[in-house]
């Protein structure tokens, strides 16, 4: 797995580094803005819900591309990355509706015995690399028969997400407790971190999701 990722990784370095500065680098902005913005308001409810919002948006949201590149090259084909910010930009609208919604689900699922907050977290990580599908309810079908594939694998996959991005913000926050705070430092460090790792999990997640990957994508 970790050979195919390089290799995919190495034979589209062009597309990636396009991808990571018109896409990634943007929306982490975005992102990132927007939590200082409700954490320093006076009137956000609940700030830190909003935030790890913003910062799970920013993580989806871009997957579409680096999605679309992983199989075409399974299929011996690449893609221009022009092609790739268009995709990026019709699939924009349904991501950014079912993550705010599954997210909420998950939050308020805590409240559930977590179980709500566990199925809704998996259909968080799963459903991105599905989301070209001909309707929502294809995009649910293909999702949910994942997760009954996949099974407690996914336990796996979440650990590692998570330990991946905690790990990249920790040693962020490790390096620049040692200088003085600076909203702007923090933000280009968080850029470069994204830019640097998310399109390593982009690939090793669709290599895991999509089994098809002989198909093309679904119209």
């Amino acid at each position: 797995m970790i050979r195919d990722i390089l290799d995919i990784y190495n034979r589209n370095w062009s597309q990636i580094l396009v991808w990571s500065l018109a896409i990634i680098f943007p929306v982490t902005t975005i992102s990132f803005l927007g939590m200082i913005y409700v954490n320093i308001s006076q009137e956000a409810i609940v700030p830190a819900i909003f935030s790890v919002l913003a910062i799970v948006l920013n993580f989806i949201v871009c997957i579409p591309p680096f999605m679309k590149m992983v199989i075409a090259y399974k299929q011996d084909d690449t893609i221009h990355p022009m092609e790739g910010i268009l995709y990026f930009i019709k699939q924009f609208g349904i991501l950014f509706i079912l993550t705010s919604i599954f997210y909420f689900i998950a939050v308020m699922g805590m409240y559930l015995l977590f179980i709500p907050t566990f199925i809704a977290i998996v259909f968080l990580l799963i459903f991105p690399f599905f989301s070209e599908g001909r309707n929502v309810k294809s995009v649910f079908k293909q999702t949910f028969q994942t997760i009954v594939r996949e099974n407690i694998a996914l336990i796996g996959e979440l650990l590692i997400i998570f330990s991946i991005n905690i790990g990249c913000w920790g040693a962020m926050m490790l390096f620049m407790s040692q200088y003085e705070n600076n909203i702007f430092a923090f933000l280009m460090i968080r850029v470069l971190l994204n830019v640097l790792v998310f399109p390593f999990i982009y690939i090793y997640l669709t290599l895991r999701f999509r089994k098809e990957l002989n198909h093309p994508l679904m119209d």
